[in-house]
């Protein structure tokens, strides 16, 4: 009897509608509300503004829905659409090529999909109040927008194709982050380089995607994760598509050696480097090796490839910070940090604890960035060395960094604490020597790293500058201080764990086959002690300002510059010649045809001038651009013929 009342029982909203609708929603709103902003509201600041808040508000709401959704019914959907067909002429399995785009939704999505808009949102907020009209304000709303939706995209993606399409949105989109402020030479550069780099990731991951098409006839990462141990390809081939598929999230989430365009984030405004940093580019490829982990699953050598360049990258991310002088790229140091962190633990097949430690962090790195960002403007100086002083001066500002600084150190209880336990409490758990080492090293430096920063910005007494006045310093205020509170808020509680269900964080996302990172209470302690005593360590070094001896050539290597040499003379290697290469190409093909074109359109009024006046290569060309046309054609249309008898 009571079994046939729970099922008369009416469903509620959670039970009948659609998360793959609600993410929908979510993905295009950003999209609708920048087609407004260029089309409408282009000349009007504050209507542009208010459009692109709403608008991201709106999406906050969809994803709150969609995680509510999932926490009552983990399911994994998907809404699917075909977005290009066509018939090969082939037999068999290779008859049709068919790429796809949709929408997809469960735990890990919603998570993600929350994380990454409440953070554009509360960034949005933050920029009301900080970016001038001096600084393009319609133009930084519109790239943020372009930004939020190409993480949305990524995080909502079904295949490797539409993953592949939106990656290349979100380096455009951060591209044009990090260039905004294009009179500036480093600015330029530093979008350059990141560019650049995210272009060597994305070719990487399509040689890829190709490969895993070509093998497997199929690209959803759904289908493709029951295929992967169906003995298709060997252990080599899996093993390659992992190395390529890891190149494209390693050049978005700054993996050793490609971890080269993310200290030059920092040029970036505050409130789109704390975009970046915290739910940004810099998390796409931890988002496209979680989403894709069947496959470095399957290769037990493709687990080792992220443990140990995840590894590598965390010990080398905090030990940069350490010596760093310049404000925002110190923190985007410690930023790389987490992100090795974070692959080091899907590595060793601490799934859940990996996507916590992304949710957990994201808060803690954005109210750091912000923080930094008022800071700067107030001192108009990125060095610290020309900071301090600032804990009588900007107390609430003080306040919200020692919060920022604590969550992302690792110190109980704040956030970051209990995604670090489950991931140290899974190396205990599989007894990883090397990776109980290295996420040891990680939390007692990253923590002496933060605590520096802290103690150069605020303590001591402030460095006298010309033509600067210390005693006009003015403390965040405003709607800047109540996105920042918002952060800081986030950073005390995002983490925090004892209760059980399907609302556990570690729990709620999974891979089947892995057990759950459970906390550990041996890790719980050597996690909270290695934390605390890193700050202490920080505070007893840093404290009173006191510059160590002998920095430099640390600071140096910390720097980067063997890296980048090696980029250099691999620009002048390779990316100048094939800058003339393609020079070549533009004056002697691309003009060539174009002066067909014109020579063509100019027979039809002066026929007898024609034959006169046109060039051997000219002729060339134009048969040869006929032939390959008509051949493409052709080929097309024999395989849709032969797909339609069939």
């Amino acid at each position: 009897m009571t079994l046939t009342l729970l099922a008369a029982a009416p469903k509620g909203p959670l039970d009948t509608w659609s998360p793959t609708l609600f993410g929908l929603f979510a993905l295009l709103l950003p999209l609708i509300a920048l087609l407004i902003i260029l089309a409408f509201t282009i000349d009007s600041r504050r209507l542009s503004a208010a459009i692109a808040v709403t608008f991201t508000l709106a999406a906050v709401v969809c994803a709150v829905i969609v995680l509510a959704i999932e926490i009552a019914h983990p399911l994994h959907l998907e809404r699917n659409g075909t977005f290009l067909q066509f018939f090969t002429g082939q037999a068999g399995a290779a008859a049709e090529f068919l790429l796809q785009w949709g929408v997809v939704a469960d735990p890990l999505a919603a998570v993600m999909l929350l994380t990454v808009t409440l953070v554009s949102l509360l960034v949005q907020v933050y920029a009301l109040a900080t970016v001038r009209r001096e600084d393009g304000p319609i133009r930084f709303f519109s790239v943020l927008l372009l930004a939020t939706f190409a993480m949305i995209g990524v995080t909502l993606s079904t295949n490797y194709f539409e993953t592949l399409l939106f990656f290349g949105v979100t380096t455009l989109s951060t591209y044009l982050m990090i260039g905004h402020w294009w009179q500036r030479e480093d600015a330029t550069a530093a979008a350059s380089r990141a560019f650049i780099v995210s272009l060597i990731g994305d070719a990487g991951l399509l040689i890829g995607i190709a490969y895993i098409s070509f093998r497997f006839n199929e690209l959803n990462f759904q289908v493709l994760a029951g295929q992967y141990t169906g003995g298709k390809v060997s252990g080599n081939g899996l093993f390659i598509m992992s190395i390529l598929v890891f190149i494209g999230a390693a050049a978005k989430s700054a993996q050793f050696p490609l971890h080269v365009w993310l200290p030059g984030s920092a040029q970036a405004p505050a409130p789109a480097a704390a975009l970046i940093h915290s739910a940004g580019a810099a998390l796409c490829g931890v988002y496209l090796i979680a989403r894709a982990y069947a496959l470095f699953h399957a290769s037990p050598r493709g687990l080792a490839l992220l443990a140990i360049v995840g590894g590598l990258t965390a010990v080398l991310g905090v030990v940069f910070a350490l010596f760093q002088d310049n404000l925002k790229r110190a923190i985007a140091y410690t930023t790389m940090g987490e992100l090795g962190l974070m692959v080091l633990a899907l590595g060793i097949g601490a799934y859940g604890a990996a996507i916590f430690e992304v949710f957990t962090q994201a808060w803690p790195k954005a109210l750091l960035f912000l923080a930094a960002g008022a800071i700067i403007r107030e001192l108009r100086t990125e060095r610290m060395a020309e900071m301090g002083g600032l804990w009588q001066r900007m107390r609430f500002t003080g306040w919200l960094t020692v919060i920022g600084v604590a969550a992302a150190a690792g110190i109980p209880p704040f956030s970051s604490f209990w995604s670090k336990d489950t991931i140290m409490s899974k190396a205990l758990g599989i007894a990883s020597v090397p990776a109980i080492i290295v996420i040891t090293a990680v939390t007692l430096i990253g923590a002496i790293a933060l605590v520096r920063i802290f103690g150069l910005v605020f303590l001591g007494e402030t460095a006298r500058r010309r033509r600067f006045e210390p005693e006009r310093i003015r403390d965040t205020g405003g709607r800047a201080a109540f996105a920042m509170a918002v952060f800081a808020v986030a950073s005390v509680v995002a983490g925090i764990r004892g209760f059980r269900g399907p609302t556990d964080p570690i729990a709620f996302v999974t891979f089947r086959g892995l057990p759950i990172s459970n906390s550990h209470f041996t890790a719980a302690i050597t996690v909270g002690v290695t934390a605390l005593a890193g700050a202490a360590i920080g505070w007893i070094l840093f404290s009173r300002r006191r510059p160590l001896p002998g920095l430099q050539p640390v600071r140096r290597l910390a720097d980067g510059l063997l890296i980048e040499r090696a980029y250099r003379l691999a620009a002048v290697g390779v990316m100048l010649p094939a800058s003339r290469a393609s020079t070549w190409v533009e004056s002697h093909v691309v003009d060539g045809a174009l002066d067909l074109v014109s020579d063509s359109v100019g027979f039809a009024g002066q026929p007898r001038r024609w034959l006169g006046d046109l060039r051997m290569r000219q002729l060339l060309i134009g048969l040869f651009a006929g032939v390959v046309t008509l051949a493409v054609v052709s080929i097309v249309l024999a395989g849709r013929l032969i797909g339609g008898s069939g």
